[in-house]
């Protein structure tokens, strides 16, 4: 479990208030901390069937990381694409939907775990079910933050602060709550 504690806090780590992260770096910690998460569930399996249906998911998200890594590593960001053409409009809008779809991935992601764990009498983590419904709350938030992006800008900069506190208490409350196997 610590493995998986591991990578979703890479996952979280942002190095911009920006909804968009369009930085190399945030997607190499993101690549990173889904490797991590896939090891954490590999582990984890074994105990939870459940988590069987995760992993290729996670193995997804790993490639859709480096995908945003290799574009924005050459130039080809979200932001820096052209908005001159129809077909460079629509790109750009694909890429915005796609890189949001992956933020809120984590999400689904955290929620099956939770579920796994928490439906599973002999767990070893008996108090993860508490945390079942923080998952949700993370995603209506980074929902209100992608509402906020193109409504109010700087609003949007707070609401991203709130987030990332949610995500740090979320990190620190199922840290508390596990035994390590």
């Amino acid at each position: 479990m610590n493995l998986f504690i591991l990578g979703v806090f890479l996952v979280f780590i942002k190095t911009n208030l920006q909804l968009l992260d369009t930085g190399v770096c945030f997607y190499v910690s993101n690549a990173a901390g889904y490797l991590l998460i896939y090891a954490g569930i590999r582990q984890l399996r074994e105990e939870f069937q459940a988590l069987r249906r995760l992993a290729p998911y996670v193995l997804v998200m790993v490639l859709h990381s480096v995908g945003f890594a290799v574009l924005n590593g050459t130039g080809h960001s979200i932001q820096t694409i052209s908005l001159s053409g129809s077909w460079a409009a629509i790109l750009a809008v694909s890429l915005a939907l796609l890189a949001v779809a992956g933020m809120g991935m984590i999400f689904y992601i955290l929620h099956e775990v939770i579920t796994a764990v928490r439906s599973d009498d002999s767990s070893a983590f008996p108090e993860v079910g508490s945390l079942e419904k923080m998952p949700v709350m993370l995603f209506i938030l980074l929902l209100m933050n992608c509402v906020l992006f193109f409504a109010a800008p700087s609003a949007a900069s707070i609401l991203m602060i709130i987030l990332l506190g949610a995500e740090v208490m979320f990190i620190a409350s199922i840290s508390a709550k596990v035994r390590t196997i």
